[in-house]
């Protein structure tokens, strides 16, 4: 339980790190232009993007890992459930990412056309490639984590 413990943490900062990054460096800057501020955060988001990550490692220390408030069964029934839908959750967000940047790509030459600036500018979507793959890399981390 001390390794699925160990690996449960990296992924939590792992898709901490991710969605960090995903919102620094792309989504704050959507529907933003120079007059008007970057986007702000709510609780919510922020909620799931820097607590929730951390729920399957608290649910491993709750157990026999650390504290043994419950029993190991317990603990990896609740670790399990939440990998799954911490893999759906980050696969999503992913899926989502990567389908603005499709779209902006396909639709790239109507903007032009009709004089429409894209939801996000040049320099975030520079940055939406690698924080997609980030996104995708966890999501794959927290299905392995359910599949071990």
């Amino acid at each position: 339980m001390a390794s699925l413990l160990a690996l449960a943490i990296f992924a939590s900062t792992l898709t901490a790190v991710a969605d960090w990054a995903g919102w620094h460096f792309v989504w704050r800057h959507e529907n933003s232009s120079e007059e008007k501020s970057p986007s702000k955060r709510t609780i919510t988001s922020i909620f799931l993007s820097y607590f929730l990550p951390f729920f399957p490692a608290l649910a491993i220390l709750l157990g026999p890992a650390k504290l043994e408030l419950y029993n190991d069964g317990f603990a990896l029934l609740a670790s399990n459930i939440l990998f799954v839908m911490m893999g759906i959750i980050t696969g999503g967000v992913a899926a989502s990412a990567w389908s603005v940047r499709r779209r902006h790509h396909e639709e790239e030459d109507s903007r032009k056309l009709i004089d429409q600036q894209d939801v996000l500018p040049n320099h975030a979507m520079e940055h939406l490639l690698w924080t997609t793959i980030m996104l995708i890399i966890c999501s794959i981390f927290w299905f392995y984590l359910f599949l071990r």
